[in-house]
């Protein structure tokens, strides 16, 4: 009996001498993901959608590679990894991006779907050629995607920017106003092409107090694809001189209030920066036809004397 449990005390000391030698390897050697899913809920038919998946790993120092195995039979065909099914984890990156992108086809059928992408690391070539040891680990990230028979539009403004800009100038009688660039961060949370139906903003002297102008952009705003954030560019005229302004702007989705908020912003004089204000969209009304009355006068009369020409020509050929 003393020998027994000698001998299990032995057993036991060196289970409990490997266990401390060995726990801290497997704590360096974690893995995870972040986040443990792909996800969206409001897919449309003919739309892509990308979700950025982080692998992460506690001992970056040994090179190493994740292969991926997406196991999602239904919408196998709608799943790709931008970077590969073998995604390289260099030595030194902690944390490595990995992107999922989903295109639903155009006869999709309009229900839920589900799957999962299944993640194991196993050591790059270099460092089983160097004799590296590793310990495979793996992860797993849910699929969860709906197809819906439904038109979502609608965005969200991250950020917004505003430049400084030129006055604006005559020539002539006519006066081109200067260019607003309006720069917004938009991300579409809906499911078709978007960008804001209309931008405004209320100019007021640099203290707030006197509203000197009122303002909307001109032109297209450009459209922003599902699910993707991207910065685009809303153009205002102004008519306003050189000098510091004060801004309260308001940001539409439709007849929708979106976002608003309240920006300094600075006019120089005419010829400071290289960028260029309105042309003839930016001109008022009444100068607009200015231009082009005269324009379609000397249209008609040439016309006119075109048909007088020709049937003089007539009569003379029936003479």
């Amino acid at each position: 009996m003393k020998l027994f449990c000698a001998q299990w005390r032995q057993a036991f000391s060196c289970l409990l001498f490997l266990f401390i030698l060995f726990v801290p390897e497997l704590a360096s050697a974690s893995f995870g993901i972040t986040p443990p899913y792909v996800r969206n809920t409001s897919l449309t038919r003919n739309t892509t959608y990308e979700q950025q998946i982080l692998l992460v790993r506690g001992d970056p120092s040994i090179p190493l590679r994740a292969q991926i195995i997406v196991d999602a039979p239904e919408i196998a065909s709608w799943i790709e990894i931008v970077e590969g099914t073998s995604v390289p984890l260099p030595r030194g990156e902690q944390k490595v991006p990995m992107t999922v992108r989903v295109k639903v086809p155009s006869d999709a059928e309009f229900k839920d779907y589900e799957g999962i992408i299944r993640i194991r690391t196993v050591p790059d070539t270099d460092a089983v050629n160097a004799g590296a040891v590793n310990i495979s680990l793996g992860a797993q990230v849910k699929i969860d995607l709906s197809v819906i028979d439904r038109v979502i539009e609608d965005f969200r403004i991250r950020k917004v920017s505003l430049s400084d800009l030129n006055e604006g100038s005559k020539l002539a009688w006519l006066f081109f106003p200067g260019k607003i660039r309006f720069g917004m961060l938009l991300e579409n949370t809906g499911n078709v092409d978007i960008a804001p139906s209309r931008v405004e903003f209320k100019i007021y002297d640099f203290a707030g107090n006197v509203l000197l102008e009122e303002t909307r952009n001109l032109g297209k705003i450009t459209k922003v694809a599902p699910y993707a954030t991207e910065e685009v560019i809303a153009e205002l005229p102004t008519r306003l001189p050189e000098g510091n302004y004060f801004v309260r702007f308001s940001i539409f989705n439709g007849d929708e209030f979106k976002h608003g908020g309240e920006l300094n912003m600075s006019i120089l004089p005419y010829g400071t920066l290289e960028a260029a204000g309105f042309g003839f969209m930016g001109l008022s009304f009444m100068h607009k036809l200015s231009l082009l009355i005269p324009l379609f006068t000397l249209v008609i009369l040439v016309l006119y004397g075109l048909y007088n020409v020709r049937e003089r020509r007539r009569r003379t050929s029936r003479a």
